[in-house]
C-alpha cells in the first residue's frame, strides 16, 4: 500500500531519538518519548488559493521536499501504519523548520534551488 498526500499534506518518517550525545554521554529517554524531527518521505501538490474577485484559483506548491529532514509542530497531526512503517501525517503549516545537516542520526537530504529541480542550473 502507498500513501499520496493531497493538496499542502506532508507525510513524515520520524526519526528515533538519539542514544548517544555527540560528547559521548548515554541518553535516558522515557520509552514514550519521541523527537518531533523526521525526514519527508511524501508531499502533496500544493494548496489552490481562490481569487473571488476574477474568480480563478492558483496552486501554490509547497516549500518542502522529499528528502528533507524537518521539524514540526507536536499538535494537529495525524499517525498511521502503512506498510508496518509508522508516518506521521500533517499539513505544511505545521512544520516548523527544514533542517540542514545532520541531526541525531537523521541525514537531511541535500536541498537543491528551485533552478536546480528545474534543471536550469
Amino acid at each position: 500500500m502507498n500513501i499520496s498526500p493531497l493538496g499542502d499534506v506532508v507525510v513524515i518518517r520520524r526519526s528515533d531519538p538519539a542514544k548517544v550525545s555527540a560528547g559521548g554521554l548515554l541518553l535516558a529517554w522515557s520509552e514514550d518519548y519521541r523527537e518531533d524531527i523526521g525526514i519527508v518521505v511524501a508531499v502533496g501538490s500544493g494548496r489552490h488559493q481562490k481569487c473571488d474577485h476574477c474568480r480563478t484559483s492558483t496552486r501554490i506548491p509547497l516549500s518542502v521536499r522529499v528528502g528533507d529532514a524537518v521539524l514540526f509542530s507536536t499538535n494537529g497531526h495525524q499517525i498511521t501504519t502503512v506498510n508496518g512503517e509508522e508516518l506521521v501525517v500533517l499539513r505544511e503549516k505545521s512544520i516548523i523548520a527544514v533542517i540542514e545537516g545532520e541531526t541525531n542520526g537523521v541525514e537531511a537530504g541535500t536541498r537543491k534551488s528551485d533552478r536546480q529541480y528545474l534543471g536550469i542550473e
